[in-house]
């Protein structure tokens, strides 16, 4: 009888999920993403080999590896570059299962969409593996494919993997100290903001909407309101951001991004570099190697 019953609640629950309005759900969504720009806050400040690192030096590791990515010509040592990444995040205190679906799941599948052409013989001729004239899929054409997607993916776990690991205004900081353009550091600190705020703003306004309809409404409804919120939430987007830009040019701003932290690098960040440098070289050195 227990199992039975545990199933009928199973049944239950999905059954109330499809129910639920689409302002539920779009709340639930957006509530869930601005708890994970927070936890990123906190898992930033965690005590894990990137943490322990100067911004600086993280970003110049983003530089470096993906430097090295990009001559990276064979298969397998760009899956050791992935490897590493993976034990880098691991070791920095990062969910490996979170991280590795986030990083297929969006740059793996974007590269997927663009590398599929290159697996078709008009583009990579060689040995067909299912012959469909022009359209068939070669070996040479499917290595290739494989080649730039695993290179991406690559590529987007490093860059994910540093921004999970910096607070954002470290992230300034280290751009700032790096002498990035005043404009570029400026326009993300105000982009990450007001991505921020926005989320709170469209989440109130879904939670609202949820909280006085005694029904979930129609699709035609639903798809009105939600056209209609889109273009507030647009307009409001600008406004607010000439605003705040307005209300910093009064309090002095001169086109410099601050930062409270000062930046300081040590030893182990020096250490860290030049390990960098030595494994980056010995990857290139194996790549070598496995293409004669």
């Amino acid at each position: 009888m227990i199992p039975a019953l545990a199933h009928i609640g199973e049944h239950d629950e999905r059954r109330r999920r499809r129910k639920r309005s689409l302002a539920r759900r779009t709340a639930d969504a957006i509530g869930s993403a601005v708890a994970e720009v927070l936890e990123n806050e906190e898992l930033a400040g965690s005590d894990g080999a990137l943490q322990r690192l100067d911004p600086r030096t993280r970003l110049g590791t983003v530089v470096l590896l993906a430097v090295t990515v990009s001559f990276l010509h064979t298969i397998p040592a760009i899956a050791v570059v992935i490897v590493a990444t993976t034990l880098l995040a691991s070791a920095s205190n990062v969910p490996v299962a979170s991280f590795s679906a986030k990083v297929w799941a969006t740059a793996g599948l974007f590269a997927v969409v663009l590398a599929a052409p290159a697996m078709t013989g008009w583009i990579s001729p060689g040995t067909a593996i299912v012959g469909a004239g022009a359209f068939s899929i070669t070996v040479e054409g499917v290595l290739i494919a494989l080649r730039l997607v695993l290179r991406v993916i690559a590529g987007a776990g490093i860059g994910l993997l540093v921004v999970w690991t910096t607070r954002w205004s470290d992230l300034l900081g280290g751009l700032t100290a790096m002498r990035m353009p005043d404009v570029i550091v400026a326009t993300l600190a105000m982009t990450q903001q007001q991505i921020v705020s926005l989320m709170r703003t469209v989440e109130n306004i879904h939670l609202a909407r949820e909280s006085r309809m005694l029904g979930t409404g129609t699709t035609g409804e639903n798809r009105a309101w939600v056209v209609d919120r889109m273009a507030f939430i647009a307009n409001r987007s600008f406004r607010t951001a000439d605003e705040v830009y307005d209300a910093m040019l009064a309090r002095g701003f001169s086109g410099s991004w601050p930062t409270l932290r000062r930046l300081r690098m040590t030893a182990r960040d020096g250490v860290w570099l030049l390990g960098c440098v030595i494994s980056c070289v010995l990857v290139l050195g194996l790549d070598r190697m496995i293409a004669r």
